[in-house]
């Protein structure tokens, strides 16, 4: 007598379910990974290249600077910031997706988009690169667009002499250019000063 082994049955059932499961899985990564070649036109494409190039190279004491006190967020990418618990606003080809977003005509933008927009970013560039481009065109308030503008606004200077005091104020007014403005918030700026400053020379001895 033939008797059904209803065990062995579901096990086997199981895998295939976990099997078709972990293929999704990797083809879901892949499409993160290569997604955002398919979601760009050449003109979104061509848009990003250009407002990366037509960046200046940030000097080492602004680069040194945010990548202390966002530690190591330069050698990084999107992916160590979905994984962990830093924030992702710390990455700035992240940030730069979103900056950029507007000018690439990408239709019914969804959260995935942005994250495909980001690693096609990251597979063409470097965290600097990003990096100079969102301090280049952010627009810290009082008609200073821009990492250069606003230096030569607060202390009339390139932003290669900055002492380390200066780039916290700077890094201050571009975590929250409202909140952290001088002329109108000065206690809320002293002190988010201070604290990028502490927290650099703390991060500086780790």
């Amino acid at each position: 007598m033939i008797t059904f082994d209803y065990q062995h049955f579901i096990m086997k059932i199981l895998k295939r379910i976990l099997l078709l499961l972990f293929l999704i899985l990797i083809v879901f990564l892949l499409y993160i990974e290569i997604g955002g070649t398919y979601i760009l036109n050449n003109d979104a494409k061509r848009t990003i290249t250009f407002n990366i190039r037509s960046s200046r190279k940030l000097p080492k004491n602004i680069t040194s600077f945010y990548n202390t006190i966002y530690k190591n967020s330069l050698s990084k990418n999107s992916w160590d910031f979905f994984l962990t618990t830093s924030s992702q606003k710390d990455c700035p080809c992240y940030q730069m997706t979103h900056r950029i977003m507007p000018q690439l005509n990408i239709k019914n933008t969804s959260a995935l988009d942005y994250i495909l927009v980001t690693r096609y970013i990251e597979h063409n560039f470097s965290q600097n690169d990003c990096l100079n481009y969102n301090l280049k065109s952010f627009n810290f308030l009082e008609n200073r667009k821009g990492i250069e503008t606003v230096s030569k606004s607060l202390f009339n200077k390139p932003i290669e002499n900055l002492h380390l005091i200066e780039v916290a104020e700077i890094f201050s007014i571009y975590e929250h250019p409202l909140k952290y403005n001088q002329n109108r918030n000065p206690e809320n700026s002293k002190k988010r000063i201070e604290q990028f400053y502490q927290l650099y020379l703390e991060n500086l001895e780790k």
